[in-house]
């Protein structure tokens, strides 16, 4: 179980290596990685499964958007990347201001991933995003669901995985972040936003970030928020007429739900969450939802 008694002695073994304490260190999220922040580097662990191959090819990305002068969390020079310590393939990051005290705006998010989709594709192997697939074995893997959880998440899969073939993307496919949101951009110290969080880079259609900003307006900010539109303006083009809009955003919101649904584990305020999202659909009124951010 990916929990913060395997991930510590991983840290310490990587503190080791930096001539570190990790008595210092301070965990900043055990979730989809154990995130922790010590003296001027965050050591990010993935779990186990997360295969050394998949981080070398994020490490790469980083590397390339580095070299392009793309905004981005830049890697530590201090440890060769990534680590491979015991079961856990381990990166080491310049650590920047969280951007607690001024949080990265969505207006300032939509200049970064405009300059993102227009870059030309990284010379680097990255898979292709295939979300059907990711709901299918989210679903089966999860702990937490009932049967009749996994037939109700699968039965609304079924008309938006048909919809995702036929789907035309009118801004073609690009290397995508696949999980744009103001949680994943820092600032440097001079104020400057960057993107961070690479976990799922992949090439698939620009379209794919775009509803997954609106997928986070419309689920964690409040009713009648300007929020993306602030997006819209700064990225330079509006989704919303694009008729594969609304559908597409269902299919990331499934995604959401499966994702974090796996991750949960039973008995957790995680899996709360995630059975009420569930709830909510099985009653037909999960567009008036507003989600807790997990």
């Amino acid at each position: 179980m990916f929990v913060e008694a395997r991930t510590r002695p991983a840290l310490a073994e990587v503190c080791r290596r930096l001539e570190l304490s990790d008595a210092d260190a301070v965990l900043i999220r055990h979730h989809t990685n154990a995130v922790y922040a010590v003296g001027d580097v965050v050591v990010k662990i993935a779990p186990a499964d997360f295969g050394v191959e998949r981080i070398s090819a994020v490490v790469a990305v980083v590397r390339w958007l580095v070299g392009r002068g793309f905004p981005t969390v830049g890697l530590s020079s201090r440890l060769p990347q990534p680590l491979l310590v015991g079961e856990h393939a381990v990166t080491v990051w310049q650590r920047l201001d969280p951007a607690n005290d001024s949080p990265v705006t969505m207006g300032e998010l939509g200049t970064l991933l405009r300059q993102l989709h227009a870059l030309p594709a990284p010379p680097v192997s990255l898979p292709t995003l295939e979300p059907v697939d990711n709901i299918r074995r989210s679903v089966q893997r999860s702990m937490i669901l009932t049967a009749e959880d996994r037939g109700l998440l699968l039965k609304r899969l079924e008309p938006l995985a048909a919809r995702w073939l036929e789907m035309s993307f009118p801004r073609g496919a690009s290397l995508i972040q696949s999980d744009p949101q103001t949680r994943n951009a820092l600032r440097r110290f001079d104020g400057t936003p960057v993107l961070a969080d690479w976990d799922g880079a992949a090439v698939g259609p620009r379209e794919w970030d775009l509803a997954t900003v609106a997928v986070h307006c419309r689920r964690f900010t409040p009713p009648g928020n300007a929020a993306f539109s602030d997006f819209t303006a700064a990225y330079g083009w509006d989704v919303t007429p694009w008729r594969g809009f609304e559908e597409l955003c269902q299919l990331r919101e499934l995604q959401m739900i499966a994702t974090n649904a796996r991750k949960s584990r039973p008995g957790t305020e995680a899996e709360a969450e995630v059975l009420r999202r569930i709830s909510a659909l099985r009653r037909g009124d999960q567009e008036l939802l507003q989600w807790r951010i997990l």
